[in-house]
């Protein structure tokens, strides 16, 4: 099968390896399309260390084509999207439902080869069916939307908060859309206009670029960062309506210094929300239903020879998500 492999930092060359064959519990998936997403960026730039070469890559649905002798509740044939994150099933977290924060969790795309091939082996009990009625497309962003779900079950918009998000990308724009769902009044907040439109489309009343003159302090009953700016939580204690809450998804790779008086004064709730747990069923209905849009948000898309290319410009403020093309739905 043809795989797109990371061999070294800033490099990914196309090569031919074996078609993976499943351990008992493991599916085979012939996918179809795959997202990009920050990690993937993180992993191509040298930003996130693993040992290579690895084939990147965790946002993706397909077709199950082969299963192990000891998998049930799936079969050949499913259409079937990844939940990427594999919990140890063992630690006291993983027990209480924590899978998202196990220590020795591995992660599709990262501590092993990912979705940017023809076929991938994963677990059986991380597989999702994906209803006939919801495309390839959509699909596709199950993953991430799963991450908003997350981030909004930890401080659940109610529709008279006044609520804030920072960064219109794939996240934000999607934790944007269920914030506008419960009825909130949503300013999105992004350094790129063409980006700041898309959030206006989907349902923003407001739409700011940092230390803008609107964005004035202490009116947000519930701010969701999704940049990983370092200077994003700075912004938002300013921003922070007094007893507001403050949820933080995106990852700050370098320090900022912070002044905790305004946090201490206000008395404000600062939460951290990493990944998911259980939200996967619950993306995938709000997909099927027509209730978060995904079409918008999708601005690229390529085979898999131009994932190179993909990554290098990343960064480019008229993208959001890319979508790689690998095999052809059925």
């Amino acid at each position: 099968m043809k795989a797109a492999v990371l061999t070294r930092c800033r490099h990914i060359e196309i090569e031919q390896r074996p078609r993976p064959i499943p351990g008992p519990k493991d599916v085979c998936i012939r996918l179809s399309v795959a997202g990009i997403c920050g990690s993937d960026h993180g992993l191509y730039t040298g930003g996130i260390a693993v040992a290579l070469p690895v084939v990147p890559g965790h946002e993706a649905v397909g077709r199950i084509v082969n299963v192990g002798h000891a998998v049930t509740g799936v079969e050949i044939g499913q259409r079937v999207t990844i939940q990427p994150n594999l919990g140890c099933g063992h630690c006291t977290l993983c027990r209480a439902g924590r899978i998202n924060i196990c220590q020795d969790k591995v992660r599709i795309g990262l501590d092993r080869d990912g979705v940017f091939a023809d076929q991938v082996c994963v677990p059986a009990d991380y597989v999702w069916p994906i209803p006939d009625d919801l495309s390839d497309e959509a699909a596709a962003l199950v993953e991430p939307l799963a991450v908003a779900v997350h981030a909004a079950a930890h401080a659940a918009p109610q529709a008279k908060d006044r609520v804030l998000v920072l960064g219109a990308g794939v996240i934000g724009l999607l934790t944007m859309q269920l914030a506008v769902l419960a009825g909130a009044t949503v300013t999105a907040c992004d350094l790129a206009p063409q980006r700041l439109a898309i959030a206006q489309k989907l349902g923003a009343a407001q739409a700011i670029m940092p230390y803008d003159a609107a964005a004035e302090s202490n009116q947000y009953d519930l701010i969701y960062e999704t940049c990983g700016a370092p200077s994003a939580l700075e912004q938002s204690i300013a921003w922070a309506a007094p007893g507001a809450k403050i949820v933080l998804v995106g990852l700050a790779h370098h320090a900022h210094p912070l002044l905790s008086t305004p946090i201490v004064r206000k008395e404000l709730q600062i939460l951290g929300s990493i990944i998911y747990t259980n939200e996967f069923p619950q993306a995938i209905e709000l997909l099927r239903r027509g209730r978060v849009q995904t079409q918008a948000l999708v601005t690229n898309r390529i085979r898999p020879e131009q994932l190179d290319q993909a990554l290098q410009d990343f960064s480019a403020p008229d993208r959001i998500k890319t979508l790689v093309q690998l095999n052809d739905g059925d």
